[in-house]
C-alpha cells in the first residue's frame, strides 16, 4: 500500500472499543489457562516420544539378540548332543502340548468393481418438411472409439 492508501484506510475503520477491566481480567485468565494446557500437552507429547524411542530401542536390542542367538546355534549343532534320559522326554512332551500356534491370515482382496456399460446416444433427426409432432428416432448407431479405430481401422 502507498501512503495515500493507508490514510484512507485509517479514516474508514472504526476506532477500537476499549475493553472493561472485567473483560481484560477474564481474557488474562483464559490466556493463562490456555498456556497451561499447551504446556501439559507439550510435556505429554515429549514423554510419548521418549516412550516410543525406548520401545524402538528395546525392539532393536531384541532383534539383535535373536540374530546373535540364531548365528550361535549352527556352531552348537556341530557338537554331538548327549542322549536325553526318559524323565526329560516326559517333560518335553508336556512342553510341546503347551505350545500355541498363531496363524495370521491375509485379508482377502476386494473384488474389482465391474465396469458400467457405456450409454449409447440416440440421435433424433427433425426436418422442416415434416410436422413438429412427428419425430423420427434413428436406431442407436455404434460408434467405435478412437483407440478401436487405431487398432482395427475403419469399417
Amino acid at each position: 500500500m502507498t501512503e495515500g492508501d493507508t490514510s484512507l484506510a485509517d479514516e474508514a475503520t472504526k476506532p477500537k472499543r476499549e475493553r472493561t477491566d472485567e473483560q481484560k481480567r477474564v481474557l488474562e485468565e483464559a490466556r493463562k489457562k490456555a498456556l497451561e494446557v499447551r504446556k501439559e500437552r507439550a510435556e505429554l507429547r515429549r514423554k510419548e516420544k521418549e516412550l516410543e524411542q525406548q520401545e524402538k530401542a528395546d525392539a532393536l536390542a531384541a532383534r539383535k539378540k535373536r540374530v546373535e542367538e540364531g548365528l550361535a546355534k549352527p556352531s552348537q549343532e556341530k557338537e554331538p548332543e548327549p542322549e536325553p534320559e526318559a524323565d526329560e522326554e516326559v517333560e518335553d512332551e508336556a512342553d510341546e502340548e503347551e505350545e500355541i500356534v498363531v496363524v495370521k491370515r491375509k485379508p482377502k482382496p476386494k473384488p474389482k468393481p465391474k465396469p458400467k456399460p457405456k450409454k449409447v446416444k440416440r440421435v433424433v433427426y427433425v426436418t422442416d418438411s415434416e410436422s413438429e409432432s412427428e419425430e423420427k428416432v434413428a436406431p442407436p448407431v455404434y460408434q467405435p472409439s478412437s483407440n478401436y479405430l487405431r487398432v482395427f481401422g475403419s469399417f
